[in-house]
Parts: structure tokens; sequence; C-alpha cells
């Protein structure tokens, strides 16, 4: 795996951090800046380990939307990320459980949930919206 060039990270970075003060007021502009950092990533974009949290965002954002489309083609970035990186199993396994579960595809939700606790424990529900490790806990509730 390559390391980034610093001064293309720090661009990248700068990016990001500026979109993120459009999250609430903006979104397109959100996306606007979110976008061109992306594109500041040299192809094949996937080989970039930093690249994964970029995709992730893109993904969480478009969840949080619902926006599911996008979520998913976010998701499936992040996915081909770490076939090749092999990086961020657990973190990716939870996202898939997310989408998921938004999608009320409920039975794929818990069973990814289900891996991420016995690999990782709790600790991938801690900065998450409750519901989903209300969802694992009491998955009877949803699933029929």
């Amino acid at each position: 795996m390559a390391v980034l060039d610093l001064k293309l990270q720090n661009e990248i970075d700068r990016k990001r951090f500026e979109a993120n003060e459009f999250y609430l007021t903006d979104k397109k502009q959100y996306f606007k800046l979110k976008y061109e950092a992306w594109d500041l990533y040299p192809e094949p974009k996937e080989n970039w380990a930093e690249s994964y949290s970029l995709a992730k965002d893109f993904f969480e954002t478009y969840l949080e939307e619902n926006d599911f489309e996008n979520a998913k083609e976010w998701l499936n970035k992040m996915i081909v990320h770490n076939n090749i990186l092999h990086l961020m199993d657990n973190d990716l396994w939870f996202n898939m459980g997310k989408y998921y579960f938004e999608t009320s595809k409920y039975d794929e939700a818990f069973n990814h949930f289900k891996s991420v606790v016995k690999e990782a424990g709790f600790r991938y529900f801690e900065n998450e919206d409750k519901k989903y490790l209300e969802f694992y806990k009491n998955p009877q509730k949803y699933i029929k």
C-alpha cells in the first residue's frame, strides 16, 4: 500500500473539513466540496486507505438522508476498498448492517451486526444511533 503525498492529503483534508462546515446548513455545498476532495485522490482510488473514510462519509450522509441508492453506491466503494486493502472488516460489516437495517432487510442486518459483535464486541455501536443496538438486542421486534 502506497502512502499518499502529504501535501495532497492536506488539500483533501482541507476540503473535507470545509465541507463539514456546510453539513447542517447547505447539503449542496457540502457534497460539492466532498466530491472535490474525492476527485483529488489518484486512481485507482480504492488503493488509498485514506479514501475509505471519505467513501464512508458519503455513505453515512446518504444513509442519513434516506438516499439508499447513493448510500449503496458508496457502500459498494467501501467494499471494494476493503477487498483490496483488508483494513476495515468490522467497520465495513457494521455499516453493511446499518444499510440493511435502514432498507428493512432485518435478517441481513442482524447477521452483520452479530458478526461484528463476535469479533469486536459492542464498541461499534457506541457512537451510533441507539436504534441499531436496540435492534441487535431485540431483533424479534423486527424479524418475523
